[in-house]
């Protein structure tokens, strides 16, 4: 990969990782005080768990990128100071908003260069910001599928939900 094709698509990537960002806040601000703990299945992590691993991983994979390796032993484990959805989601702001900037400072020669990722694949850098949003999308899904098994609303998405049904427009 040349360095002016990674530089085209890191802008596009963080782009879309910036909206997706917006998105994933919403969702979080949906999970209720009291329903923290809900979990889908036994053998699922709770709510906030699932909302922590999101911004955990996310924080981590961009880290990784900056230091140019993927270090082994990020925890998801929920910090005891993370209570509710509104905590996650508070801490996801405090830490977004610098990843992107110095995310978006990196060049396209930064983007191009190989980065081994766990020693399993080596992908120019680039690339794992695709990982980035495929990963958050994924699961992001999994805590809406959450919301709604436990009887909170669900907001918009990709267009309306059932709770926040897309407006019609005036042609409409």
């Amino acid at each position: 990969m040349t360095s002016d094709e990674a530089a085209t698509l890191s802008s596009h990537l963080l782009s879309n990782l910036q909206s997706e960002s917006q998105i994933t806040r919403k969702v979080f601000a949906a999970l209720p005080d009291d329903q923290c703990g809900y979990r889908i299945h036994p053998r699922a992590r709770t709510a906030l768990e699932l909302a922590w691993h999101i911004v955990i991983m996310e924080t981590w994979f961009l880290d990784s990128i900056f230091q140019g390796q993927f270090y082994a032993g990020v925890s998801s484990k929920v910090p005891d100071e993370i209570k509710t959805g509104a905590d996650v989601g508070a801490w996801y702001d405090e830490q977004f908003e610098p990843n992107f900037k110095k995310a978006s400072k990196l060049s396209g020669e930064y983007f191009a260069r190989p980065l081994s990722f766990l020693r399993k694949y080596d992908y120019p850098a680039v690339i794992y910001l695709q990982m980035i949003l495929s990963h958050t999308i994924h699961h992001r899904g999994q805590f809406a599928a959450y919301l709604r098994a436990m009887g909170a609303k669900v907001p918009a998405i990709y267009g309306g939900s059932l709770d926040e049904p897309a407006e019609k427009s005036a042609e409409a």
